[in-house]
C-alpha cells in the first residue's frame, strides 16, 4: 500500500496530483494527466519533519510550484 502524504486535482480533474512516501523524509511528486494517462512530472522530494502529522504548509506551496510550472510548460 502507498503512503500518500498529499493529493490534489487540478483543472477540473485533468491532472492528478500527489505525494507518496518513499522514506522516512522523502516521497515522489507525480502530476498524471488523466486525459493521456500520462506523467506530466515526476519528482523526488523532501518531506520537513517526516511529514509525522501530514505535510508541511512550505512543501506543499513547493510542490504548488511544481506543479503549476510542469503543467503550464507541456
Amino acid at each position: 500500500m502507498n503512503d500518500i502524504i498529499w493529493h490534489a486535482t487540478l483543472d477540473e480533474n485533468a491532472y492528478k496530483c500527489e505525494v507518496v512516501r518513499t522514506g522516512g523524509y522523502t516521497g515522489q511528486l507525480t502530476v498524471l494527466d488523466t486525459r493521456s494517462n500520462e506523467f506530466v512530472l515526476k519528482k523526488d522530494v523532501g518531506l520537513s519533519y517526516g511529514a509525522q502529522f501530514g505535510p508541511d504548509i512550505g512543501d506543499i506551496s513547493q510542490w504548488e510550484e511544481w506543479i503549476i510550472e510542469a503543467v503550464d510548460n507541456q
